[in-house]
């Protein structure tokens, strides 16, 4: 994941502009997700320059409408993405056990600044990696896993902290649209955030990546 991730950066530097939104269906039967809008929009720039952000039709709407529900919510609210599928729809897309197919997207978790103050965007550069620390007594079914794709802990130190009720009524957005199949969570996150009673929030098991830093959301 580094590498592409290092790639992503440096492109971002670059003065390539992000490709135009448009809502037609290519070869594959997939679009993009909004490169130039307010809401929703890419964490980096780098996730349309590269093409890293198709999906069906489906879950772009899905997707959208959050983003509408949660402004309405709360004024000003970005729901920023990460990757979704590139443009071909293989499955699986790297370095991703799933993606590729346009049915999966993942969405940025809220965060506050240490202070309490809601951070305007996610804390680090892809959106990846700014993991939530679990709580001492939370279910930790990875613990002695090892391997690249389970990240350590960050420090206690780190310049955020989530923002629990925001988080909750996104992931709760989702969960309530008949068109999501499922999402991914973090056992310990899915505690915190008090959806142990929806059967949609799935722990997607120790062999993928932590997904304490992002929503995974699967559409129909």
């Amino acid at each position: 994941m580094k590498g592409w991730i290092a790639a992503a950066l440096l492109l971002s530097l670059s003065a390539c502009s992000a490709p135009p939104d448009d809502v037609r269906p290519n070869a594959a039967g997939l679009v993009r997700l909004p490169c130039h809008a307010v809401s929703p929009r890419p964490v980096n720039v780098s996730y349309c320059l590269l093409g890293r952000n198709y999906v069906t039709l489906a879950a772009r709407s899905v997707v959208v409408d959050a983003a509408g529900k949660m402004a309405a919510r709360y004024p000003g609210f970005v729901l920023f993405y990460m990757d979704a599928s590139g443009a071909d729809g293989r499955r699986p897309f790297a370095p991703h056990l799933s993606h590729g197919d346009g049915r999966e997207v993942d969405l940025a978790l809220v965060y506050d600044s240490r202070d309490g103050r809601p951070l305007a965007k996610p804390p680090t550069p892809t959106g990846y990696y700014a993991n939530i620390n679990p709580r001492p007594g939370d279910p930790l079914p990875c613990r002695n896993v090892k391997g690249s794709q389970r990240a350590a802990d960050p420090p206690p130190d780190a310049p955020w902290r989530l923002d629990e009720p925001r988080t909750r009524d996104l992931a709760t957005t989702l969960i309530q649209d008949t068109r999501v199949k499922r999402i991914f969570l973090e056992p310990h996150l899915k505690l915190r955030l008090g959806l142990g009673d929806q059967s949609k929030v799935r722990f997607q098991g120790c062999w993928a990546g932590r997904h304490d830093d992002h929503i995974h959301v699967d559409v129909l």
